[in-house]
């Protein structure tokens, strides 16, 4: 396994690297971490299932930090601490949807300088995508109001039936709906799954330090890349056009 590649690092190996990505037409972007931080509302969605419950909430936003990136089940899951029958966590499950939902934009925010890299990305003339572990609708809804309707060519989010990521199933179906081809995609993500997600798609990923995933864990997943702010995914892909 070859050493992991920093952005700020600049030697033989990263040149070549940014140079395999020349010919990518496409960018698969995690969302929650990576294009928006949601973790405030996704923390108090969870606290207010615990309390309906009469469970005094006691995880921090650190702990929510490290629950996040499995999709919502396993979120739920995981604040319960394993210790629900399916037939439970089904039924919190819908709670959560239906909760999170009214939340979700109360405190979300796109990650400074996002915006800003993705319509010069789009100016650039690359597709962009969203693949998330979030309910679907919740995604799509998200998406769109904070970054405008048609911004992004595809919003994939989770639906039950169709596997979530790290498996390839909904990345795939992102492809076949651009014509696209694994090779002709990057991934970007903040965490070891978006990394895993890529790998299974048969893709590379850069993997971003300023969303939910210490760069100790990040660095251990073997990313293509880790870069630290979103202009340095930018230069990554002015380098390749203007060369």
């Amino acid at each position: 396994m070859n050493d992991v590649l920093l952005f700020d690092e600049f030697n033989e190996g990263l040149y070549e690297t940014i140079s395999s990505l020349k010919n990518t037409k496409c960018l698969i972007f995690d969302l929650d971490g990576t294009l928006v931080n949601t973790i405030d509302d996704l923390a108090r969605t969870c606290d207010f299932l615990l309390k309906n419950d009469g469970i005094r909430p006691k995880w921090t936003i650190e702990d929510y930090t490290r629950f996040v990136g499995n999709g919502a089940k396993m979120l739920v899951k995981r604040i319960y601490e394993d210790s629900l029958t399916d037939e439970e966590l089904n039924f919190r499950y819908e709670l959560f949807k239906k909760k999170y939902n009214e939340i979700k934009l109360d405190n979300a925010y796109i990650y400074s300088g996002v915006k800003e890299l993705c319509n010069s990305l789009k100016a650039r003339g690359l597709k962009l995508a969203v693949c998330t572990n979030k309910p679907c609708l919740a995604a799509v809804d998200m998406v769109e109001r904070l970054f405008g309707k048609n911004f992004f060519d595809v919003i994939c989010g989770a639906q039950d039936g169709i596997p979530k990521k790290p498996d390839a199933a909904m990345a795939n179906s992102i492809l076949k709906k651009l014509c696209l081809e694994p090779s002709d995609c990057v991934w970007i993500g903040d965490s070891p799954v978006d990394i895993e997600s890529a790998e299974n798609l048969g893709c590379k990923c850069i993997a971003v330090t300023w969303g939910y995933t210490s760069f100790e864990l990040l660095h251990l997943s073997f990313p293509a890349l880790i870069v630290d702010k979103p202009e340095d995914i930018l230069k990554i892909f002015t380098f390749n056009i203007d060369n």
